[in-house]
């Protein structure tokens, strides 16, 4: 009986920090900080 040929694997498919890719966007910490802000900057606005 023939053998079949082993196919190369890509090593790399299922590694963990390939699956940090994608949409680029803020980070959820940067996020609440930039709410936190506008918060502090509405309040003092307000306020003065």
């Amino acid at each position: 009986m023939k053998s079949k040929a082993k196919r190369a694997r890509n090593l790399l498919h299922n590694h963990p920090l390939l699956q940090k890719g994608g949409v680029h966007q803020k980070s959820k910490k940067a996020e609440r900080r930039r709410d936190k802000q506008a918060l502090r900057k509405a309040w003092f606005s307000l306020s003065a």
